[in-house]
This record gives C-alpha cells, structure tokens and sequence, in this order.
C-alpha cells in the first residue's frame, strides 16, 4: 500500500458524504504543515481530530502507521504499527470486544480482516507494557514504556525501546529526546546530542504531547522539552564528531525558539540552515529544517509570515522540491497536489 499521491482527507471513504445534489463531498486541504504531509485520515472521533494513515519520511512505498492527531495540542500521535495492531489493542480496550463503528467501516474498506484477541481482562489504556505485546511495532508504546523504564532506572531496556521507536519513525522527535536525555543521564554526552538535535529538527507534530490523557507520554522529564534539549546543546562542549561544522549545531548558541514575537532571528538562522544543508547534499537534514521553519510560523500571526514571505505557495513548492532533490518524488507529487486543490494557496496561513 503505497503513500497516494493525490490527497484525500477521508482515504477509504469511510465517511463518506456528498451535497444535497448528490455530488460527492470534495476533498478540503486546510494545511500544508500540520497535519503533517504524508497524514491521511479514515476515521474522525467527532471532536475535530482524526485516525489516519501516515507514512514516515522516505518510506512511501511501504505500509503505514496508524496515527491519532491531536489539534489542540498541535500533536500526531504514531500510535499503532498498522491497522491490524490497532485493531488489536481496540478490542483489549473494550468491555464487549468490539470495534467501534469508524474501525468497523474502516476494516472493511481497506479489505484487511478483523482482528481478534484471547484476553480476559479488559486493558487499561495507560497500560502501555500490555499494549506494546499486542503492537510491537507502535512507535508510542515502545516510547511510552521507554519512560515508564527509565523511572524504574532499567536504562538498557529504555535505551532499547527509544532505539526501536526511532527505527519505526525515524521523524519520531519525542524519542529523540528521550533518547538523548537517557544517553545525557548516563555520561554519553557527545551521542545525547546527536538525538537532542535530532529531537529540535524533526516536525512539531511529533513532540509527544496530546489533549488526551491516552495519549500523553508519561516521562516527568518531558515538560519544557525543547528549552531543555537546547540548553543542553548550548551547554556541551565537545559534540559527537558526526556533529563537527554542522550547520545547526553551529547556531545553537544564537537559537532561542521564542514564540509570539514580530521578528524572529531563528526563522531567519533556520533559513539559512537549509541552504547550507542543502549544498552539503543533506537533503534530509534541508527538509526537517524546512518543515520546522513552517511549523514554527504557523504558531505565529499573519504579519509574522508576511513578513518572511511564508504562504502555503511558497513554503509548500520549497518543500516539494527539497523531497525531489532527497529522491523523494511520491511526497514531492503529494504537496504538489495538495496546494493544486487549496483554497487560497496565496493566503497568510499554512
């Protein structure tokens, strides 16, 4: 099931839907940035947020995740490694072992049979050592247990899940930070900080919190994540030599990451990075900067991004060319299609 390259904000036509006319409800695009691209959702909860498909970054010929996105908390949550594993955990959740109507209607029109489960007890939904046997491959869980593993000092177990969460969602930036602040706890200072850079660069999305408790990672080290990762970064001394002249190490003394402000050195630093990044051939390294640079104006007014010249235009055809030039052409087409079919792709939000 590859990533598609035409959006369609209700994939399976699980939903469904059309006007008084007959006519099918058209497909709406309301953002470039957020949900992140590469999000297609099946399956709303009735509160404005959704379950959907999400393919990580570079991997859109393969099966997707499951995610759950959070608009209130400005979060996606990775939270089942595919739709059978969701189904899974939904059943154990439940008191009668049943889906709910949304995963039934979705089940079925992506042709995937239903899963079942042998459980007596019904399973909390904090439950997260539990829920990880039944979605092994879930980057939250095995983030989610990581946590709970590092408050019972068990590091090498943590270290192992946050590894594995990473290797699920590469873009995964809440394991990158739980993974640089265990590698800084244990006196790894120069790899904490390949992670805690890594954690600042990835999309916003996937800081790792959400408005509901489900769905919240339980580290007591998260609050104040990003103040934190880059007070870290400023303070080391000697980075991992992976690190040596890279362009966003290099400006992390100059960074601050403030929000409501009318201009910001840090869009303009960001900028930069991306140019630089993109000369070296770290096109990777371009794009995450680059979705940071939208996530970030998108949190600001619209004087803000006039000011810098951020439309949905503009910042979603830079984007679309850095994924051509990472070798990236399904997501490169994605975007393309998705500003083709916007509203006002030339208005002052993302």
């Amino acid at each position: 099931m590859q990533m598609p390259t035409v959006y369609d904000d209700d994939i399976l036509n699980v939903e469904g839907g059309s006007y008084p006319d007959g006519t099918a409800t058209r497909t709406i695009v309301y953002s470039i940035v957020y949900p992140p691209v590469g999000f297609f959702p099946f399956a709303g909860t009735g509160n404005g947020d959704y379950h959907g498909f999400y393919w990580p970054i570079g991997r859109e010929d393969g099966l997707p995740l499951v995610a759950y996105s959070s608009h209130d908390a400005y979060a996606l949550i990775p939270e089942h490694g595919d739709l059978t594993a969701a189904g899974r955990c939904q059943l154990a959740r439940d008191e009668e072992r049943k889906l709910t109507y949304e995963f039934e209607s979705t089940f079925d029109a992506a042709n995937v049979p239903r899963p079942s489960i042998d459980i007596s007890d019904v399973v909390a939904i904090d439950d997260h050592k539990r829920l990880l046997t039944l979605d092994p491959d879930s980057p939250f869980r095995n983030c989610a247990v990581a946590d709970q593993l590092i408050a019972e000092n068990k590091l090498d177990d943590a270290e192992s899940h946050y590894r594995k969460a990473i290797e699920l969602l590469p873009e995964y930036g809440a394991a990158h930070f739980g993974l640089g602040y265990l590698l800084r706890r244990t006196r790894r200072q120069s790899q904490a900080a390949i992670h805690l850079r890594q954690s600042l660069i990835c999309p916003l999305a996937f800081w790792g919190g959400c408005f509901w408790a489900d769905h919240i990672l339980p580290g007591s080290f998260r609050p104040d994540w990003a103040r934190k990762a880059l007070l870290w970064l400023q303070q080391l001394k000697k980075p991992d030599e992976s690190l040596r002249d890279d362009p966003f190490i290099q400006n992390v003394p100059s960074l601050t990451f403030q929000t409501c402000v009318a201009e910001s050195r840090d869009i303009e630093l960001s900028i930069a990075m991306v140019e630089d990044y993109h000369r070296r051939g770290q096109f990777l390294d371009a794009i995450l900067v680059w979705i940071t640079v939208g996530d970030r104006a998108a949190l600001e007014t619209t004087s803000f991004r006039e000011r810098y010249g951020l439309t949905a235009r503009s910042f979603g055809s830079r984007l679309a060319d850095l994924f051509r030039d990472a070798g990236i052409e399904r997501r490169a087409e994605l975007i393309d299609n998705m500003i083709s079919v916007m509203e006002k792709p030339e208005g002052r939000y993302l």
